[in-house]
């Protein structure tokens, strides 16, 4: 096990991934996420590989805030970069579930391999069968990572996980990822990996 845990941490894990990795992102301060995430989406570009970037946010707003953030307009013109908007706004699990699926199989369609994915194929985790669902679908992933050819990174607001069973719902979808990036106040933050 190593463990990145000096400020710089998220920023330099980011960069230093070499290998396929099945990532989990923890934060507090959204801005400071994004900055991670599109670190690690930049990365992806410049190492040629195609990446998506899965949203419940409007899609157009993320293409802007990627452009300010300096990820080049030909990027999205050549296809190597896609913002996929995804919206889920079932409560009952089953219609969680069957819409989850159709979503995951159309992003699954487009991508050409070697890729990066950052995102979550359920956007709202703040109820109990939002959450279970999203844990499924990370254990699924997680069980077949190896037959991968891309890297995830999967992102989650805390205060937005479903309260009752926070501690456990963290707690396995810790044991479902390779690495946890702890990304707390701008600049903050720990990394705890198997290496």
């Amino acid at each position: 096990m190593c463990v990145y845990d000096t400020i710089s941490a998220p920023i330099r894990y980011v960069d230093s991934l070499e290998k396929k990795q099945h990532i989990l992102l923890f934060y507090e301060d959204q801005e400071y996420a994004r900055i991670i995430e599109f670190r690690f989406i930049k990365n992806g570009l410049d190492s040629q590989e195609n990446c998506i970037y899965v949203t419940d946010e409007d899609s157009g707003q993320v293409v802007l805030k990627f452009l300010s953030y300096g990820i080049p307009l030909h990027y999205f013109q050549s296809g190597k970069l896609q913002v996929i908007q995804i919206r889920n706004m079932f409560t009952d699990k089953n219609e969680i579930t069957s819409r989850s699926k159709k979503d995951a199989e159309m992003i699954l369609g487009q991508l050409i391999p070697p890729f990066r994915i950052v995102g979550r194929i359920v956007p709202n985790v703040s109820t109990i069968n939002g959450m279970s669902v999203e844990l499924e679908f990370e254990r699924k992933t997680h069980d077949c990572f190896e037959e991968s050819r891309g890297s995830i990174m999967c992102t989650y607001d805390l205060s937005k996980i479903e309260k009752t069973q926070r501690k456990k719902w963290m707690e396995d979808l810790r044991q479902n990822h390779h690495a946890t990036i702890y990304a707390t106040k701008f600049g903050e933050g720990g990394v705890f990996c198997s290496c």
